[in-house]
């Protein structure tokens, strides 16, 4: 039991990390027509069968969710096609799995438990066809699969003995690169792009966390949304635009980076005591949410012309976007209330 806690603790708490939510809590809802948007939009549950808690982490093109849920005895990953069909799988002999990307052909890399302990966790492959490829980078005590691109190549970060994070990337070969930016002691990758250019934040000499881009040949570009503060790149689209949040982790504010290093701070509604932002899609549209002067949260869409669309929903406290498509539509998880239990959901427009 364990690791079952502590596999949820530990997805939820990267999920926080990645994307600047410093709120995981257990989530309620219903299903219900999404209030906020300029057009006729609907918003769906998503719960696999048996579950207690739902976080849906990842969406493709297709419309297919990819996530993890919580029953009576586990932690197991899920997909759900537009159609709303559920697979529920784990990782050959894992006790715990998350799937936390999927790519435009349907395979998925997240990662799992293979024993009962605070750490072990180690990545998978699961192609569209159901088969599995299990890897870890070399002298991995953990490894955390974040992100594949429509080659099949695959980006996250691992820990070494010691516990420090370092970066991977994985060809669609299975050779595993590891790397660091100069200066780091402590490396979490969050994205690639169809391009291999990948990203992520690290640890730098003032213990803040600075945001960095890798080119396909290993060249590394470090920066910052802000000087002197925290700056964690969370999705990264085609064209090389990256999206994410800067700031103190329990009061962060989003940025977009443009492919030319321009960086534009943003704000989607000037009530707004903090934002967090999550995916950015390759027609440039940003989704995330933001504050309330109450503490409510809500969901925000910021389009490429920098207007922005928000939404909630009726009854719902607690909020949060996780990714967005190619199409917009989003999927992510809410709450009703400060003490109940997840569910997730998709927004299509």
């Amino acid at each position: 039991m364990i690791a079952i806690e502590y596999s949820l603790a530990h997805v939820a708490q990267e999920i926080s990390r990645k994307a600047a939510f410093i709120l995981f809590l257990a989530l309620c809802g219903l299903s219900l027509t999404v209030s906020g948007l300029a057009q006729q939009t609907t918003i769906i549950t998503i719960d696999p069968p048996g579950s207690l808690k739902t976080i849906p982490l990842g969406i493709n093109a297709a419309g297919t969710v990819t996530g993890y849920y919580q029953d009576l005895t586990s932690v197991h990953a899920f997909l759900r096609t537009s159609d709303g069909t559920y697979t529920t799988f784990d990782a050959p002999g894992g006790t715990g799995t998350s799937g936390n990307s999927i790519n435009a052909a349907g395979a998925i890399t997240g990662n799992y438990v293979a024993s009962r302990g605070f750490y072990g966790f180690h990545g998978f492959l699961r192609n569209p066809d159901g088969s599995y490829t299990l890897f870890d980078p070399p002298a991995s005590s953990s490894t955390y699969p974040e992100s594949i691109n429509s080659a099949g190549a695959i980006a996250g970060y691992y820990r070494t003995a010691d516990l420090v994070p370092h970066g991977f990337v994985r060809t669609p070969d299975g050779t595993i690169t590891t790397f660091d930016p100069v200066a780091s002691s402590a490396t979490t990758v969050t994205g690639i792009n169809d391009s291999g250019e990948t990203i992520g934040y690290f640890v730098d000499a003032n213990v803040l966390y600075q945001g960095f881009i890798r080119a396909l040949d290993g060249t590394i570009t470090t920066f910052a949304a802000r000087e002197g503060q925290n700056t964690v790149p969370s999705s990264i689209n085609s064209s090389g635009e990256i999206a994410g949040s800067w700031g103190p982790l329990n009061d962060t504010h989003a940025f977009v980076r443009a492919a030319d290093g321009t960086i534009t701070n943003f704000v989607p509604v000037k009530r707004s005591t903090g934002e967090g932002v999550s995916s950015i899609n390759n027609a440039g549209r940003i989704t995330g949410f933001y504050i309330e002067p109450d503490a409510m949260s809500h969901g925000f869409v910021r389009l490429p012309d920098g207007t922005f669309i928000t939404f909630g929903l009726p009854g719902v406290t607690y909020l949060f976007p996780l990714s967005i498509n190619s199409l917009g539509a989003i999927t992510g998880y809410y709450q009703a209330t400060i003490d109940t239990t997840s569910h997730g959901f998709l927004l299509t427009p």
